[in-house]
């Protein structure tokens, strides 16, 4: 059977059942090659590779985003303690894996991934501070750093706890507890006292170095004229965040809290991380990469997605009770009177 078209000049020119059949046959190897070379990814038939440090809440958080985000590609996922040799074992198991890319959570994980990795695509999410950690130097230049390393660095929400709580309870003093053995407790104890005027807040600091003396410090910090007490995201703080949180329940003090984990009730603000929403911002990251585009001309940026609740329920009773003037003795309205002691439960939430 022929089929018959017309040429320019009139003429029908005749196309033979084996020109077509060469035709077809064309398209379907370029079709074949097209395929051939969407296989030959470097990302495909290699493991994608979670490796995060330490194990959280708040990472298992973001593992969660990540697998929602990247589906149906799997993940596995790798955890390692902060400190000791556990964790290069669980590095060394990680790189026998030979993944085609690495999510690298959490400063230490990164900080392992950066000394020994070097060709590996890695994207990091879940740290505060890439520029000391080796993978870049100049935050002023966030497009140069180690060539297979990109990500999203996400500092805690400090300051947007204190510009909110600026907010709603206007200038006043505001205390914070830390432990100085603990390096992240003391870097954020200095960026509180920093920011803190800025929003016209007084920074009042104790220091406890175990539980036993969180009650003495948070009582001077109470006698000193603190009116807020701020929990960062730190280890210090949520050691003593369940004796503060029965302090908030019992009026005994305004509570401030961006410690990720869900609290017993006490707090009137909390200001974390959306790690939700960041693992997603991660998982879009991770996506550029697997389509090709190379870390290396990919810059890091900042990205704090944030979460900010009010106990309304505490709020409307502490509002009854307005601040007394700063320096006001307890007989006379002052931080002992303000307001009088309450129970929590008998307000609905």
């Amino acid at each position: 059977m022929r089929r018959e078209i017309p040429e320019n000049n009139g003429r029908l020119r005749q196309i033979p059942w084996l020109e077509r059949y060469r035709r077809g046959s064309w398209c379907l190897i370029g079709l074949l090659l097209l395929l051939l070379l969407a296989g030959c990814s470097p990302y495909s038939g290699k493991p994608l590779v979670v490796f995060a440090s330490p194990l959280s809440l708040k990472v298992n958080q973001v593992v969660e985003a990540l697998k929602a985000g990247l589906a149906p590609r799997e993940l596995e996922v790798l955890y390692a303690p902060e400190f000791g040799p556990e964790g290069e074992g669980v590095l060394a198991q990680l790189r026998k894996k030979n993944p085609g890319l690495i999510i690298a959570l959490g400063s230490p994980a990164l900080l392992r991934l950066a000394a020994l990795e070097k060709r590996t695509p890695v994207v990091f999410g879940m740290v505060a501070n890439p520029y000391i950690l080796g993978v870049a130097h100049d935050p002023q230049h966030p497009e140069i750093h180690q060539k297979n390393i990109t990500g999203l660095t996400s500092p805690p929400p400090v300051k947007a706890a204190l510009e909110q709580g600026a907010k709603l309870f206007g200038p006043c003093p505001w205390g914070l507890l830390y432990d100085p053995g603990e390096g992240m407790a003391a870097e954020l104890a200095q960026l509180f006292v920093s920011l803190a005027p800025k929003f016209g807040l007084i920074p009042l600091l104790e220091t406890s170095t175990e539980a036993q003396g969180d009650l003495a410090a948070m009582s001077r910090l109470q006698k000193r004229g603190a009116r807020v007490l701020y929990l960062p995201p730190t280890a210090t703080a949520a050691r003593y965040a369940p004796l503060a949180m029965s302090w908030g329940r019992a009026g005994r003090v305004l509570v401030v809290s961006s410690l990720p984990q869900d609290e017993p009730r006490g707090a009137v603000l909390r200001v974390t991380l959306d790690y939700q929403a960041l693992g997603q911002e991660i998982a879009v990251l991770v996506r550029k990469v697997l389509a090709g585009e190379k870390p290396e001309f990919l810059p890091i940026r900042e990205s704090s997605p944030l979460k900010i609740v009010v106990d309304e329920a505490l709020w409307r009773h502490w509002q009854a009770y307005p601040l007394p003037p700063r320096g006001a003795s307890r007989e006379k309205g002052g931080l002992g009177a303000f307001p009088p002691k309450f129970n929590l439960e008998e307000f609905p939430s």
